[in-house]
């Protein structure tokens, strides 16, 4: 029957009725928890949704294991079993439920049921209600996993949920430290610009009653319910969680309609089409919210609010923010132009010259294991998310802080590939530069390729065309424990490299060895393959250099879970190793 915790339809604004005060011993157990050791291995993540406008309304069970196409493809990038209603499951293990709908699922007990309904009663469902939900669905999935902690991952609204879930200590996850991790991408954090055009959505309300869902992503609400400033991170159960941020840049969605009712009120800002970014993302973090002292990490995409789902760049970052401890940040400190290729006469004279810093970040290693050539993180003029910086002089050096990389690498990563170009503005309504309306509207001052190490820190130097730079290297490794548990690679004792194609793969996969010296032109192998707990699932031999075929299967011919495998083929001169991911 219908869960009578769920309110009945509001809209309009609700009075702030605040939740019961936490405890001063509770805050001082949060304040001095030690630099928890997570341990990847016994981590489950959490999969909270965004907002769909009916889903306030929505008939069905909440709180109930879900499928989802982008959460399988994370999962098997991460090397993640699938939560889909199965009673026991691995504690490597990711799961999706929905926070929407008016029944309630086979392990609420009717103290679960009491403690919803108050909620949905004090707040008018919404955040709040769907927070609680989030919570003991993590807890579930704790228990059928045996899950030590859980990792969250929300997308737009659901990061609101995820923040209002930490900052209210829903369910104690917080208080005792079972949060690991916390990914939020395109996140709604600090509120919604549109949701809080109050004339805007009164126009909305009048065609269709508006869901309590946008109220509380209104600024106001924010501010007042959670924190005020309300980009700030203020909250000592921060401090137990390493935190990342994901943002996309391309407001070409819905052919711009944001952007443009963005210049109508003369408050247009950097967004993804649905969401701006800059609430996308937390402006600070107070020194008691910090892990390790550190900020959250950032890495953006040039992508719209919805083709994220799609971005293959983005599901790498997710699946190595989930799994990996080595951070590294890559600053740009420092810049000179020598050229600032703007008229300069005295009856003609143009200066300042408006200067744009542009950047893309590559992974070797995310390409080797996953096949991903796409930028993980991008910083350029499109979208306006390039540093602007005014010059007034030829061969003018200025000193600055600029971000260009700063999120976690895969343990096997050596280095980063950075592009960078420095171009000078001459029209570009995103940064208020308008000196002609005549084409070209850029003057290119050069650009190039430099390669950073992820192993140590350092200092670089950059030059092309008519502008240098600086750029500082940060390498910080997280008393984490190690990221993956799958057997040790074995040494190239004979040289060549295990090629498995394509990869990742369906059903049907073929591993050769390319480039070894073999001892006889038909010798043999074994090939063994490890599924990410490190039990050997299916043994195939034959010929290396003509390859071995596997059909996603294990030995007793049954179809295996899409995930994360090793493979390992041995010769009597030798063993190598490979990483696949099979898709289903």
């Amino acid at each position: 029957m219908p869960d009578p915790s769920r309110p009945p339809h509001r809209h309009g604004r609700t009075p702030c009725i605040g939740l019961a005060c936490l405890g001063a011993v509770t805050l001082l157990l949060a304040l001095a928890q030690p630099l928890r050791a997570q341990d990847p291995a016994l981590t489950a993540t959490v999969y909270v949704q965004g907002f769909e406008f009916s889903g306030a309304d929505r008939h069905g069970t909440y709180g109930e294991d879900l499928p989802d196409t982008v959460l399988d493809k994370v999962a098997s990038l991460a090397g993640l079993a699938v939560a889909g209603g199965q009673p026991t499951l691995p504690a490597r293990v990711v799961g999706m439920t929905s926070y929407y709908g008016d029944r309630p699922p086979a392990y609420y007990s009717a103290a679960d049921l009491s403690e919803l309904e108050s909620a949905s009663a004090a707040w008018g469902g919404g955040v709040p209600r769907y927070a609680l939900i989030i919570a003991k669905y993590a807890r579930e999935l704790m228990r059928r996993s045996g899950a030590r902690q859980v990792n969250i991952v929300s997308a737009s609204f659901g990061s609101l949920i995820a923040r209002w879930l930490i900052e209210h200590d829903v369910g104690a996850l917080a208080s005792r430290g079972l949060i690991a991790r916390w990914a939020t991408v395109e996140g709604v954090l600090a509120g919604n610009w549109a949701a809080s055009r109050d004339q805007l959505v009164g126009y909305l309300d009048f065609l269709a009653p508006v869901p309590v869902d946008v109220e509380h992503m209104h600024y106001d609400w924010v501010s007042a319910n959670l924190h005020a400033p309300r980009r700030v991170a203020d909250s000592p159960y921060y401090a137990g969680i390493l935190i990342g941020q994901l943002g996309s840049t391309d407001d070409s969605y819905n052919n711009g309609a944001l952007s443009s009712l963005m210049r109508t009120y003369e408050e247009w800002q950097p967004n993804d089409g649905v969401q701006v970014l800059s609430d996308a993302f937390f402006e600070d973090v107070t020194a008691r919210s910090r892990l390790a002292g550190r900020p959250p990490t950032l890495s953006l995409f040039r992508t719209d609010h919805f083709g994220i789902k799609d971005s293959r760049a983005a599901w790498a970052s997710l699946a190595t923010f989930l799994t990996q401890r080595r951070r590294v940040t890559v600053t740009m400190t420092s810049a000179r132009v020598a050229d600032l290729l703007e008229p300069d006469d005295w009856w003609w004279d143009w200066r300042p010259a408006e200067v744009v810093f542009e950047s893309r970040v590559y992974s070797p290693a995310v390409e080797s294991r996953w096949g991903v050539r796409d930028a993980l993180c991008t910083r350029e003029k499109e979208g306006a998310v390039a540093p602007l910086r005014l010059y007034g002089r030829h061969g003018e050096t200025q000193t600055f802080q600029h971000v260009v990389f700063d999120d976690l690498v895969l343990e096997e990563e050596t280095e980063l590939r950075l592009v960078l170009r420095a171009e000078e503005v001459d029209y570009d309504w995103r940064y208020g530069v308008l000196e002609t309306v005549q084409q070209p509207y850029y003057d290119d001052l050069g650009s190039g390729a430099l390669s950073v190490s992820t192993r140590e820190p350092g200092s670089y130097t950059f030059a092309a065309g008519h502008w240098s730079c600086t750029l500082s290297v940060e390498v910080f490794d997280y008393p984490f424990a190690p990221p993956l548990g799958l057997p040790p690679s074995a040494p190239i004792l004979a040289g060549g490299v295990l090629r498995i194609s394509p990869n990742p793969h369906g059903p049907d996969v073929t591993i050769a060895l390319r480039g070894a010296v073999l001892a006889a032109r038909d010798e043999m192998a074994a090939l063994d393959v490890y599924d990410v707990s490190g039990r050997s699932v299916r043994r195939l031999a034959g010929d290396p250099s003509a390859g071995l075929h596997w059909d996603g299967r294990d030995d007793a011919g049954a179809m295996l879970p899409a995930g994360l495998y090793l493979m390992r083929l041995t010769t009597p001169h030798g063993a190598w190793t490979a990483r696949s991911v099979l898709v289903r």
